[in-house]
């Protein structure tokens, strides 16, 4: 009997957590402008405050707010400025003293430092330059403002530490670096960062009905060209994998314990498209028996994707993962993306991912809101009960609702070409209405 998807999982998962005790992956360090969708190994703290310290948030003047508490229109309040303080300038030091009976002012540009010690306390505030009016003398290099209304205490001043705190989270073991983990991280000076290494995957096509220059020395009409292989590199390389492409197998035992046995030790997994089902020519369940593997599972209830097999195969002083996916190309695509990520994410530290709730949209988007249970005369679209089911879809960025795409053959790639999502329907739901609530993952 077929096992649950959840159980499935739920064994795949453990067996990629006893590999990883057993034989964490190794640690290398990475330059932060190579580091996005690495996978961190070590949770990364802010080894600094940031602002180090108090900066201005506009270009203005740094001056006493108490200073202006009266001033208005008909009786602004003058200031001379002092110093000038630009971003990237040690903090200017000045006394608050009145000269002449005008009081300082500091001109300060957008990030510069407010003044320290005792001069923190005059120069409290910055009052932006556009709020002001400058007045210069050509026969005295003194400079003056007017201040037309009060500022207020610690206006536009942004304080040490107001960003990160030291020790502060930047990113979590475990989790993949994105672009804005990269600002962060440079801006408080890390230039380098632990990573895991990369998961080496191999992959191999099987079938002799495969055109490649390898599978056969007389190709002729009746072969069909390989889908799986380049779009399983493809999106195993969009994850982050290291991975190579190990060629087509022809449909022979021999030839495909040679190729499998080759690279054992090569690789962290190994996922192979087609010979899983119950046919004369699916020979990797017995491939599997014959070098001493050991099958976690064998048959998932899931559609598409049945018959998927998983095992370990014994290497070198550990196990290499061993997933044989269905031939048909988006059977063998919606098992990579639920069964395979999975392993490799929890190899990698990663928590599951969490899917995305929309609502269902009955209507066909490329048909201007014709539903597609008008022919159909049923306001449902129904289901087999028993197996967790997963389709491709299209989720509308305009209204939010996704598409589950009629033509669902595993084996035609056309109706895939239009998907940005798969949609995936749990075990145990028979039915879902127009507005029915679906939970959608990326492509």
């Amino acid at each position: 009997m077929p096992l649950a998807y959840a159980k499935a999982i739920r064994l795949l998962e453990d067996e990629a957590e006893g590999q990883r005790q057993r034989k964490p992956s190794p640690t290398e360090s990475c330059l932060i402008y190579n580091a996005c969708d690495r996978v961190v190994s070590t949770t990364i703290h802010s080894p600094i405050y940031t602002p180090q310290y108090d900066t201005s948030a506009m270009d203005g003047f740094a001056l006493s707010a108490a200073a202006t508490e009266h001033a208005c229109a008909e009786a602004p309040v003058t200031f001379e400025v002092t110093a000038t303080t630009t971003a990237g300038d040690q903090p200017h030091s000045t006394g608050g003293d009145l000269r002449d009976g005008v009081p300082p002012c500091v001109e300060i540009m957008t990030g510069a430092p407010f003044p320290l010690g005792l001069d923190r306390d005059w120069y409290d505030c910055c009052v932006p330059v556009e709020d002001v009016v400058v007045s210069e003398n050509k026969f005295s290099t003194r400079r003056y403002i007017e201040v037309y209304k009060p500022a207020r205490h610690f206006q536009h001043r942004r304080f040490a530490g107001g960003d990160f705190s030291k020790r502060d989270v930047i990113i979590e073991a475990g989790e993949s670096v994105l672009p804005q983990h990269v600002m962060a991280l440079a801006s408080v000076g890390v230039r380098h960062i632990p990573v895991l290494r990369r998961p080496r995957v191999a992959v191999f096509s099987t079938g002799s009905e495969l055109f490649s220059p390898d599978a056969l020395s007389q190709p002729h009409d009746f072969m069909i060209h390989d889908a799986n292989g380049p779009y399983l590199m493809t999106m195993l390389r969009k994850w982050g994998v290291d991975v190579d492409f190990r060629g087509v197998v022809r449909d022979s035992p021999e030839a495909m314990q040679d190729a499998i046995s080759t690279v054992l030790d090569e690789y962290d997994i190994i996922v192979t498209t087609g010979a899983v089902s119950a046919g004369r020519c699916d020979f990797i369940p017995g491939l599997v028996n014959s070098i001493g593997g050991r099958t976690v599972f064998h048959k998932a209830a899931v559609k598409p994707g049945h018959p998927i097999l998983f095992s370990m195969l014994p290497s070198s002083g550990r196990e290499t993962a061993f997933f044989g996916l269905p031939g048909n190309p988006v059977a063998a695509a919606a098992c990579l993306r639920f069964f395979v990520l999975r392993y490799l994410q929890t190899l990698q530290l990663q928590t599951a991912e969490r899917p995305h709730t929309v609502a269902l949209e009955l209507s066909d988007p490329h048909t201007n809101g014709l539903s597609r249970c008008d022919s159909a005369k049923s306001p449902v679209l129904s289901f087999r009960k028993d197996p967790d089911i997963f389709r491709p879809g299209i989720l509308s960025p305009d209204s939010g609702k996704v598409w589950i795409i009629d033509d669902h053959s595993p084996g035609k790639t056309k109706p895939f070409l239009s998907a940005n999502c798969w949609v995936h329907i749990p075990r145990g739901v028979s039915e879902l209405g127009n507005g029915s609530a679906v939970d959608i993952y990326p492509c």
